[in-house]
């Protein structure tokens, strides 16, 4: 919805505007049109000189395909990132996904407050929709914890890196890259500049449990990241869902994709029984919205893949990197199915009752991605001719914003990969999108009509 408003003079952390009339948006909206602005950018920054290897040549559709999935965070790739690109091409990649991870209006509101400037309400209420905080109070103090939060993190994180990298790699390679996956990771985003990923790792529990740390850690989400840190001897009832489900998740995802995967010569088949529960153990996190592999993903059996599929759709957890339709989302969808097994009206968790709008989000935030992947995969499926398979992984990765593939992507079609950016927008800014339709606020529900029900 649009509000047009008669004002002299506007200001916001995008600057000062003279103006006798000028256009407001929503949060939301300002958070939909700020990120199809950035990836425009890093587009054609992308296709500018000097960001690719020599002899290499980019073209438009493929620096779009790249500047999404690195705003959005998948890792999804359409050309080798080690080998493509420059190191002023990685560079940018870089920057892109810190501030997809981050989101944008983190970053502005940093140069802001550097600036001197002040952060007007509206901006305050698109911080709120970007950590899917309950109110903006305090949010400008939240955006400067979650900060401090992230550089620390992947401070720490490049320093584990770095003790593996310095003596395989030359010093500027090993700190470069160090510094390089520990964002990418902790960011959730799966963009690697080694060509085949973490392979060449799979041993090293090291780097293997570097990883795991800080994707799960930007999975979290920073209010509970926020909670942990502090040391809150009561947690909130959304960490504690967060805690639970991800234990679960990671428990569950372990134990089946090692007993799916054990004899797989292909995959762990050949590693000793340690390093099979290792990597089955950072499989089960990267399909978390990371994007990493330490084995091949095309070796995998069906079944792993359909197991993988299930956690890519689930993602990480709210105001954190990832995507997904997140953990919370299915905690309440258990809790659904709970009290309908004990004929109770009402979904519980920690003897906490959750409101029915919490409830209706969760059911739409389920329905909507499930309806838009199968559309999407069954389009692609009509003329891409790839196993099916391969490609509802590809879907859903996108969605997910994971970035593991079987491969096929770099070699999909135009339209393919056009999709595929849609599905990644899609899965960064999840049911914001439902901000383009213009919904009145101050409309009261003044009708109530008669119940009658349906057989089910």
């Amino acid at each position: 919805m649009l509000v047009i408003r008669d004002t002299g003079k506007s200001t916001s952390i995008f600057g000062s505007v003279n103006h006798e009339r000028h256009i407001m948006f929503k949060p939301a909206q300002i958070i939909l049109l700020g990120y199809i602005a950035v990836i425009l950018l890093g587009s054609f920054i992308l296709m500018l000189p000097g960001m690719t290897a020599p002899g290499k040549d980019l073209k438009f559709i493929d620096a779009v395909f790249t500047s999404t999935s690195a705003i959005c965070v998948t890792g999804l790739i359409v050309v080798d990132t080690a080998t493509f690109f420059s190191f002023w091409g990685q560079i940018v990649i870089l920057v892109l996904i810190q501030c997809g991870g981050l989101g944008y209006m983190t970053l502005t509101t940093l140069i802001a407050i550097g600036l001197g400037r002040r952060i007007e309400y509206r901006d305050r209420l698109a911080l709120k929709e970007t950590f899917s905080l309950e109110t903006p109070g305090g949010v400008v103090r939240f955006t400067l914890n979650v900060l401090k939060y992230t550089f620390t993190f992947e401070a720490l994180g490049a320093f584990l890196f770095l003790i593996s990298f310095i003596g395989r790699y030359p010093l500027p390679k090993a700190i470069f890259a160090s510094i390089f996956h520990s964002v990418s990771a902790f960011c959730n985003a799966g963009f690697s500049i080694f060509s085949n990923s973490f392979e060449d790792f799979v041993q090293n529990p090291l780097v293997v449990l570097t990883l795991c740390f800080l994707i799960i850690s930007g999975g979290l989400g920073f209010m509970v990241l926020k909670e942990v840190i502090t040391k809150h001897r009561i947690l909130s009832l959304h960490s504690k869902v967060v805690i639970r489900v991800t234990i679960l998740l990671l428990l569950a995802g372990t134990l089946l994709i090692l007993l799916t995967e054990w004899n797989n010569p292909n995959t762990i088949g050949i590693l000793s029984p340690g390093h099979k529960v290792l990597t089955s153990f950072f499989q089960a996190v990267t399909p978390r919205t990371a994007g990493f592999n330490t084995i091949p993903i095309r070796s995998l059996r069906s079944i792993s893949l359909f197991i993988m599929i299930f956690l890519m759709f689930i993602g990480a957890s709210p105001g954190g990197t990832g995507g997904g339709i997140k953990t919370t989302t299915l905690a309440l969808l258990l809790g659904i199915v709970k009290g309908v097994a004990q004929e109770k009206n009402r979904v519980e968790y920690f003897h906490r009752r959750i409101p029915n709008e919490t409830i209706y989000r969760a059911i739409a935030q389920t329905i909507l991605p499930f309806l838009l992947v199968s559309v999407v995969s069954i389009i692609i499926m009509s003329y891409q001719p790839n196993n099916p398979t391969q490609i509802i992984f590809e879907v859903f990765s996108a969605f997910g914003t994971v970035g593991l593939s079987t491969g096929i992507t770099p070699r999909l079609f135009t339209l393919s990969k056009f999709l595929l950016m849609v599905m990644m927008y899609y899965g960064k800014v999840g049911l914001l999108g439902l901000a383009i339709y213009p919904v009145k606020k101050d409309e009261k529900e003044c009708i109530l009509y008669p119940e009658e029900g349906v057989q089910l």
